[in-house]
C-alpha cells in the first residue's frame, strides 16, 4: 500500500502497532514478525524515508524524517501506537516522543539507545553505496559480487535486499547518494524529554556492541517504566538471529 510519500504493508486489526526498520531495510524483513504480531493487533511497517519503495528526500536529520513518520500516522488514523523501532528506526521513535509530542502507548527499541553512534559498525557500507555500482545483469550475479567483497553473511544479504532490477540492470532501491553523503546524521544522540511515562522495553542482542552502559542509563533517567532485556546468542539483527526469542520477548510486552 502507499500513502503518498510511504509505502507501507498492513496486517490484522486492533491495536496499532508500527514498525520502525533500521537504516538499510525495509518493510519486507519484518513481515515475518508482523504476521505473529497481527494475530491480535493491527502491524504497520512503513519502508522509510529513501529506502524501499517510499519518497526520497533531501535530509536524515531526525526532525526532518519524524515529520514524515507524523503525517503518516495521522493520514492512516494511527492512534496511540505501540512502536517498536530496529537501530535507525529505535532512534526515530524515540525522538518522536521527544520532539513530536506523539501519543505513543508502549516503545520498544531493539539493539539501539539515544546515545551517539560511531561510524564503525557500518561505514564500510556506505562506501559502497557511494561507489558505482557495477552491471549487474541478475540477482545471482549481485550475490556473488556481494559475497566477494563483504566476509558478514548478513550484510551481503542487506545488500541484496536493497536492490531492484531495472530494464537492463540492477540497481539500488535506496537514496544512495544521499545515504552515503549523510549517513552520520544517523549516528547523532536523540536528546531526551528529562522524564517520560511512555513505558519502554530496550532489547539488546548479547553479542552486539550498540548497546552501552551509558546508553541504557540515559533512557533509565528519562523513561520511568524502563526495563531491559539481553536476547542470548544474538548479535545487532536481533530478528535474524534469535527470532523465535525476540518474538516471545515482544509478545509478552505488547499484550
Amino acid at each position: 500500500m502507499c500513502n503518498k510519500d510511504l509505502f507501507f504493508r498492513n496486517f490484522g486489526n486492533g491495536k496499532p502497532i508500527v514498525i520502525l526498520h533500521g537504516i538499510l531495510g525495509s518493510s519486507e524483513i519484518w513481515v515475518p514478525t508482523a504476521k505473529i504480531l497481527s494475530a491480535k493487533n493491527r502491524v504497520i511497517i512503513p519502508d522509510l524515508p529513501n529506502h524501499g519503495k517510499s519518497l526520497h528526500t533531501n535530509s536524515l536529520n531526525y526532525d526532518y524524517i519524524c515529520d514524515t513518520i507524523v503525517a503518516f500516522l495521522k493520514a492512516n488514523n494511527i492512534d496511540k501506537p505501540i512502536v517498536i523501532g530496529h537501530s535507525y528506526g529505535g532512534k526515530i521513535a524515540l525522538n518522536l516522543v521527544a520532539k513530536k509530542n506523539i501519543d505513543i502507548e508502549k516503545i520498544v527499541l531493539i539493539d539501539i539507545t539515544s546515545e551517539e553512534q560511531t561510524a564503525t559498525n557500518m561505514e564500510f557500507l556506505f562506501d559502497i553505496l557511494a561507489k558505482p555500482l557495477p552491471h549487474l545483469s541478475s540477482f545471482a550475479e549481485a550475490e556473488k559480487y556481494f559475497y566477494n567483497i563483504i566476509d558478514e553473511k548478513n550484510m551481503a544479504l542487506l545488500l541484496l535486499k536493497g536492490l531492484k532490477r531495472t530494464e537492463k540492470t540492477l540497481t539500488w532501491k535506496w537514496n544512495a547518494n544521499l545515504l552515503s553523503q549523510q549517513y552520520t546524521e544517523i549516528l547523532k544522540p536523540i536528546n531526551l524529554l528529562p522524564t517520560s511515562d511512555v513505558p519502554l522495553l530496550l532489547i539488546s542482542g548479547e553479542r552486539s556492541d550498540y548497546v552501552s552502559t551509558n546508553g541504557i542509563e540515559l533512557l533509565k533517567s528519562s523513561f520511568k517504566k524502563f526495563s531491559h532485556i539481553t536476547i542470548l546468542d544474538a548479535g545487532h539483527w536481533v530478528h535474524t538471529d534469535n527470532f523465535d526469542e525476540l518474538i516471545k520477548t515482544i509478545t509478552a510486552f505488547v499484550g
